[in-house]
């Protein structure tokens, strides 16, 4: 523990200590007359009559005043005020007495009989002293003790501290005087020196504080000469004793009035929200407890307004009670909503006792007065009913708009962002609606929405008329530290309180760096089941004025909601994200099966083709070899030998494409890569491709570049390419041409050839275009189709291109013919290099 904690300590002791003696001696001597005889009002020791009455005093109906000095009793001059006491309770109770007083200068004589003291009359005339000088000590020794780090805690406590003995000892001053005079008269003139100290300290920093010492010194010296003119003239003439009397409330107001000029001077000056709201408090509570009390007695003593003093006692006490709850509370917004209260209750209770005093003045002269009629203050009680609600309502309106300049309808703002958090949004659509709303409608500059959506904690940024909402990097950190420091309990800060509050001092860095980083004047916190989640960043207002309490507890609601909305959210955005992938997943099934019911068409299909292909040359060789076995056979055998041989070689081709295919599906086919005399092999397909158009009136045409007529690449598998090819091209062409033609192309990497074969057949339409390439796939599988064939040929083809580097590709128009364009590397990648090695 350090020294400045037992520092305090000790003095909480010794205070303490001090203040349970002073309160004691006032308790034991308050029940010595405690249900005693007393003469209806109480004397100073120089037999002024004291300020406190109660309205069933006997001295109060007669019509004694304060400051009223009395000069003798039933005939008798007395000296002491402990005298009269003493004749009083020596006499029966309710005795009448006549009283020689002193009034301005004339002498006055009035009869007022003795009363019974009870607890009640304590209770409500100086019990209240004694409860408000330890109300007023525990208020002002509270920041002090604390550690307030404002200036101010030590004055105030130094003021509390003169109040209180200046309270505690007004009854033995009236009573049994068993305390000094000089105590309790220099608490009094030590007050308002100490307010004004107070003010001083509280309106000036710590930098300016020996420009304000002279000031001190005067202020101080005024109360000082205040308290020995006090004492000296106690027991002297009574008109001088009266001015320095009056003097001291007079210099209590003034003080009162130099208190209030020195806030609303500082508020004037450019300052924080929260030292700006702060100065707000003090200001209400010292116009409630200091200035009005103070005036009150400058009222009864210098005018003679029957005010009785511990009546003022009531306000008094919201003094010490603003300015400690000011140097403690470090919430820009309970600030706010203390001030709101205190102006929208005190406003009422004012509107109350107007009317009041209407209703009184306007029908009491008809119907009787309270004591006599009850029917005034039925008809106020019913007034209260019907009006209470109402005018707290008017009143909080008008220190809305008025006091606090409210700019927006707060019920509009709720129940739009309302509608919007009610409806079954995606997290970004819906963010991006509020956040969007809460800056329009509260005339906001810049919003930010930092938001970790579902499980899986994806950050959200939705931002407002910033330039950018890169900064979902300071979610995480920010939601650690929140967690860390503040947990779920405070719902937001703002930069003044994160700036002075001690509750940030262990992470006010930290928490200054995110302000500035996000431009922000106040954070509010998400929360969803206990857990930080995401913040709120609200830039400045564009109107200037700050964030008020009403603002604050807003937008903290509609935080609430928004995070309850945002989650609610991602469980629809993940539950629609599922119903879409199942969607896909189910559209995918049916493509899947819909591919494969067509598969398994083509695969019947294929076979019913193949048996088709396979049975018509197999018939043809059985039927000739037949016909050959016939002895009686006269014709012409060796034709016959020559269909059986097409047919046989047919045949051949058909089991050579099935097991190339079959090598293909499997992946042991293999690529045998020499060098190919590319003109001698187009040589051979013109006659192969001129037999088979058996008398038709197409024209072959072959053109190749002189540049390619070796090319490197599997002669095999090429002539297996461009036989099918051209069988097809001689397949679905009648009349015309059929042309063969190659040149060469290159990259800046690799030389290629470009074969193409084109016919002037029937064409292929767009959308077939994409289906020829595939396996068993045929345009026509009926039954009656007028081209026969596999469905194997050009899905074989484009496998056999792929294993050799290539690629080949169709281009076609129905009626218009069919171009079939292979592209092939000429060479292979290494023997390409070692060539160019070679002529290096």
């Amino acid at each position: 523990m350090d020294l400045l904690t037992w520092q305090r300590r000790g003095l909480l002791v010794v205070v303490g200590f001090l203040a349970f003696l002073v309160v004691a001696g006032t308790l034991v001597s308050s029940s010595q007359w405690i249900q005693q005889p007393f003469p209806g009002f109480f004397l100073y020791g120089n037999l002024t009559v004291a300020p406190d009455f109660l309205p069933d005093w006997s001295g109060n109906r007669e019509g004694i005043r304060f400051l009223d000095r009395v000069v003798a009793v039933n005939g008798q001059r007395i000296t002491d005020s402990r005298a009269l006491y003493d004749l009083v309770r020596q006499s029966p109770l309710r005795s009448p007495f006549r009283y020689v007083v002193e009034r301005g200068g004339q002498g006055l004589e009035l009869t007022i009989p003795s009363g019974r003291f009870s607890f009640h009359d304590w209770l409500l005339s100086y019990g209240m002293y004694l409860l408000a000088g330890v109300g007023f000590l525990a208020i002002g020794f509270t920041p002090f003790y604390l550690g307030s780090p404002s200036p101010a805690a030590a004055p105030l406590f130094i003021m509390v501290s003169a109040i209180f003995f200046w309270f505690s000892a007004t009854f033995d001053f009236v009573t049994t005087q068993w305390l000094p005079k000089e105590a309790r008269i220099f608490a009094f003139t030590l007050t308002p020196s100490a307010g004004i100290h107070l003010g001083l300290l509280l309106t000036r920093g710590r930098r300016r504080r020996r420009g304000y010492l002279p000031y001190l010194i005067l202020v101080y010296a005024i109360s000082f000469g205040l308290g020995l003119a006090y004492s000296v003239t106690f027991y002297g003439r009574p008109e001088a004793w009266h001015w320095v009397l009056r003097l001291g409330y007079g210099y209590s107001c003034v003080a009162a009035v130099v208190f209030l000029g020195l806030l609303w001077a500082e508020l004037r000056r450019p300052a924080s929200d929260l030292e700006s709201r702060r100065l707000r408090v003090i200001s209400f509570g010292a116009l409630l407890g200091f200035f009005i009390p103070t005036f009150g007695t400058v009222l009864a003593s210098f005018f003679s307004w029957e005010i009785p003093y511990n009546l003022l006692l009531i306000p008094a006490v919201f003094f010490p009670l603003s300015v400690a709850y000011a140097l403690l509370k470090y919430s820009l917004f309970d600030l706010d909503l203390v001030l709101k209260v205190g102006l929208s209750r005190g406003a009422l209770t004012g509107a109350l006792l107007l009317i009041y005093v209407l209703l009184v003045a306007l029908i009491a002269p008809l119907v009787g007065i309270y004591g006599q009629d009850p029917l005034v203050p039925v008809f106020f009680s019913v007034l209260v009913v019907i009006l209470f609600n109402p005018l707290l309502r008017g009143i909080e309106a008008a220190v809305d708009r008025y006091l606090f300049r409210r700019e927006y309808d707060p019920m509009q703002l709720q129940t739009e962002a309302g509608a919007l958090v009610k409806t079954l949004s995606r997290p970004r659509a819906l963010a991006e609606k509020v956040v969007k709303l809460i800056a329009e409608r509260v005339n906001i500059d810049a919003v930010l929405l930092l938001f970790r959506v579902g499980d899986g904690g994806r950050p959200l940024a939705v931002a407002v008329d910033r330039q950018d909402a890169s900064d979902e990097d300071v979610l995480a950190r920010l939601c650690l530290l929140w967690g860390r420091h503040f947990g779920t309990s405070k719902k937001g800060v703002s930069r003044d309180e994160a700036e002075t509050d001690p509750v940030c001092r262990g992470v006010r860095a930290e928490l200054l760096e995110v302000f500035e980083r996000l431009k922000a004047e106040l954070l509010i916190s998400l929360t969803f089941e206990e857990e930080v989640v995401g913040f709120v960043a609200l830039g400045t207002k564009r109107s200037g004025r700050g964030y008020s309490a009403d603002d604050f507890k807003l937008l903290c609601l509609l935080a609430d909601q928004l995070a309850l909305a945002l989650q609610n959210g991602a469980l629809f955005e993940e539950s629609e994200r599922t119903k879409e992938q199942y969607q896909l997943l189910y559209d995918e099934s049916q493509t899947l099966n819909k591919r494969l019911i067509e598969v398994d068409r083509q695969k019947k299909q294929f076979v019913a083709n193949i048996s088709h292909e396979l049975r018509t040359p197999i018939s043809t060789i059985l039927g000739y070899s037949e016909v050959l076995l016939d002895a009686s056979f006269g014709g012409d055998a060796r034709a016959v030998l020559e269909r059986v041989v097409t047919n046989g070689q047919e045949l051949s081709q058909l089991m050579d494409s099935l097991l190339d295919f079959s090598r293909v599906e499997t992946g042991s086919t293999t690529v045998d890569v020499q060098q190919v005399n590319i003109r001698e092999m187009l040589h051979s397909l013109e006659i192969m491709a001129t037999r088979l158009i058996k008398g038709r009136p197409i024209r072959i045409r072959i053109e190749i570049e002189p540049l390619v007529e070796v090319i490197e690449t599997d002669p095999k598998k090429l002539q297996q390419i461009l036989m099918q090819l051209l069988t097809n091209a001689v397949k679905f062409t009648e009349r015309g041409e059929i042309a063969l033609e190659m040149k060469s192309c290159s990259d800046p990497e690799q030389a290629f050839v470009e074969i193409s074969v084109s016919d002037t057949g029937i064409g292929i339409s767009k959308q077939d275009q994409e289906v020829i390439f595939e396996e068993f796939r045929q345009l026509d599988g009926s039954s009656t189709r007028q081209y026969g064939g596999t469905g194997l040929g050009l899905g074989l083809c484009k496998k056999l291109v792929q294993s050799l580097g290539g690629r080949i590709e169709v281009e076609s128009e129905i009626g218009q013919g069919s171009v079939f364009n292979l592209v092939l590397p000429a060479r292979r990648p290494e023997l390409a290099i070692a060539g160019d090695l070679r002529a290096i």
